[in-house]
């Protein structure tokens, strides 16, 4: 009798054991208080589950129509990428009236990671892409060039925001006060000697530490 009650006993437990562990398909099998696993409030990052309150289902709350995220307002610009927009760009978009600071030092650190692959550490049109793709022909010599000096501020402002022709948008890697620094830093160029030849590494360092 004993030994059918063993016997009995360790198939039940074999039993118990397997169910627990059997997992088929898409089957995860049993989940015990599952609210101890699973945070029940609205958490933004963590997409748990699909919410029939929110668009898509998404745990994360689409923004307001027309909300500015706090200390964004200055990325709002308003000029439309158009011909239009860019010939607006001329009178419409100007430096801020604080001034920019720190441009031979900010400006021409920016410049010298965004901008030299193609126009070359002193606007020559000479950088490393320029030289080895021949199809890419500027539409100006450097930013000696008459052009150049003549360009407007707002009109350089809106190519780096937008890109214009083989050159892309620069937005997404310079902040708008950055931004303004490179277009003062690009008409430092263009007038040629007005650019300190001095060692600046110092300064950039100071600058990026703070």
């Amino acid at each position: 009798m004993m030994n059918k009650l063993n016997i009995i006993g360790a198939s039940l437990a074999v039993l118990f054991a397997s169910s627990g562990c059997v997992s088929r398909g898409n089957d995860t099998g049993y989940e015990y208080a599952p609210d101890m696993y699973y945070s029940k409030g609205y958490e933004p990052y963590n997409q748990a589950d699909s919410f029939a309150v929110n668009p898509y289902g998404m745990s994360m709350r689409v923004p307001v129509a027309g909300s500015i995220a706090l200390g964004k307002s200055a990325f709002i610009y308003p000029m439309a990428n158009t011909g239009e927009g860019y010939e607006a760009a001329a009178t419409q978009v100007v430096a801020p009236p604080e001034g920019i600071d720190l441009v031979e030092t900010r400006g021409k650190y920016m410049y010298n990671i965004y901008c030299t692959a193609c126009h070359g550490l002193e606007g020559n049109n000479d950088g490393k892409v320029f030289q080895k793709v021949a199809s890419l022909k500027p539409a100006w010599k450097g930013y000696s060039d008459d052009y150049i000096k003549n360009l407007e501020e707002g009109k350089i402002y809106h190519t780096l925001t937008y890109g214009k022709n083989n050159m892309g948008s620069h937005a997404s890697v310079l902040e708008p006060m950055d931004r303004w620094r490179v277009v003062k830093y690009v008409k430092l160029l263009s007038s040629k000697g007005a650019v300190s030849t001095a060692d600046t590494t110092l300064a950039v360092a100071n600058t990026m530490s703070n």
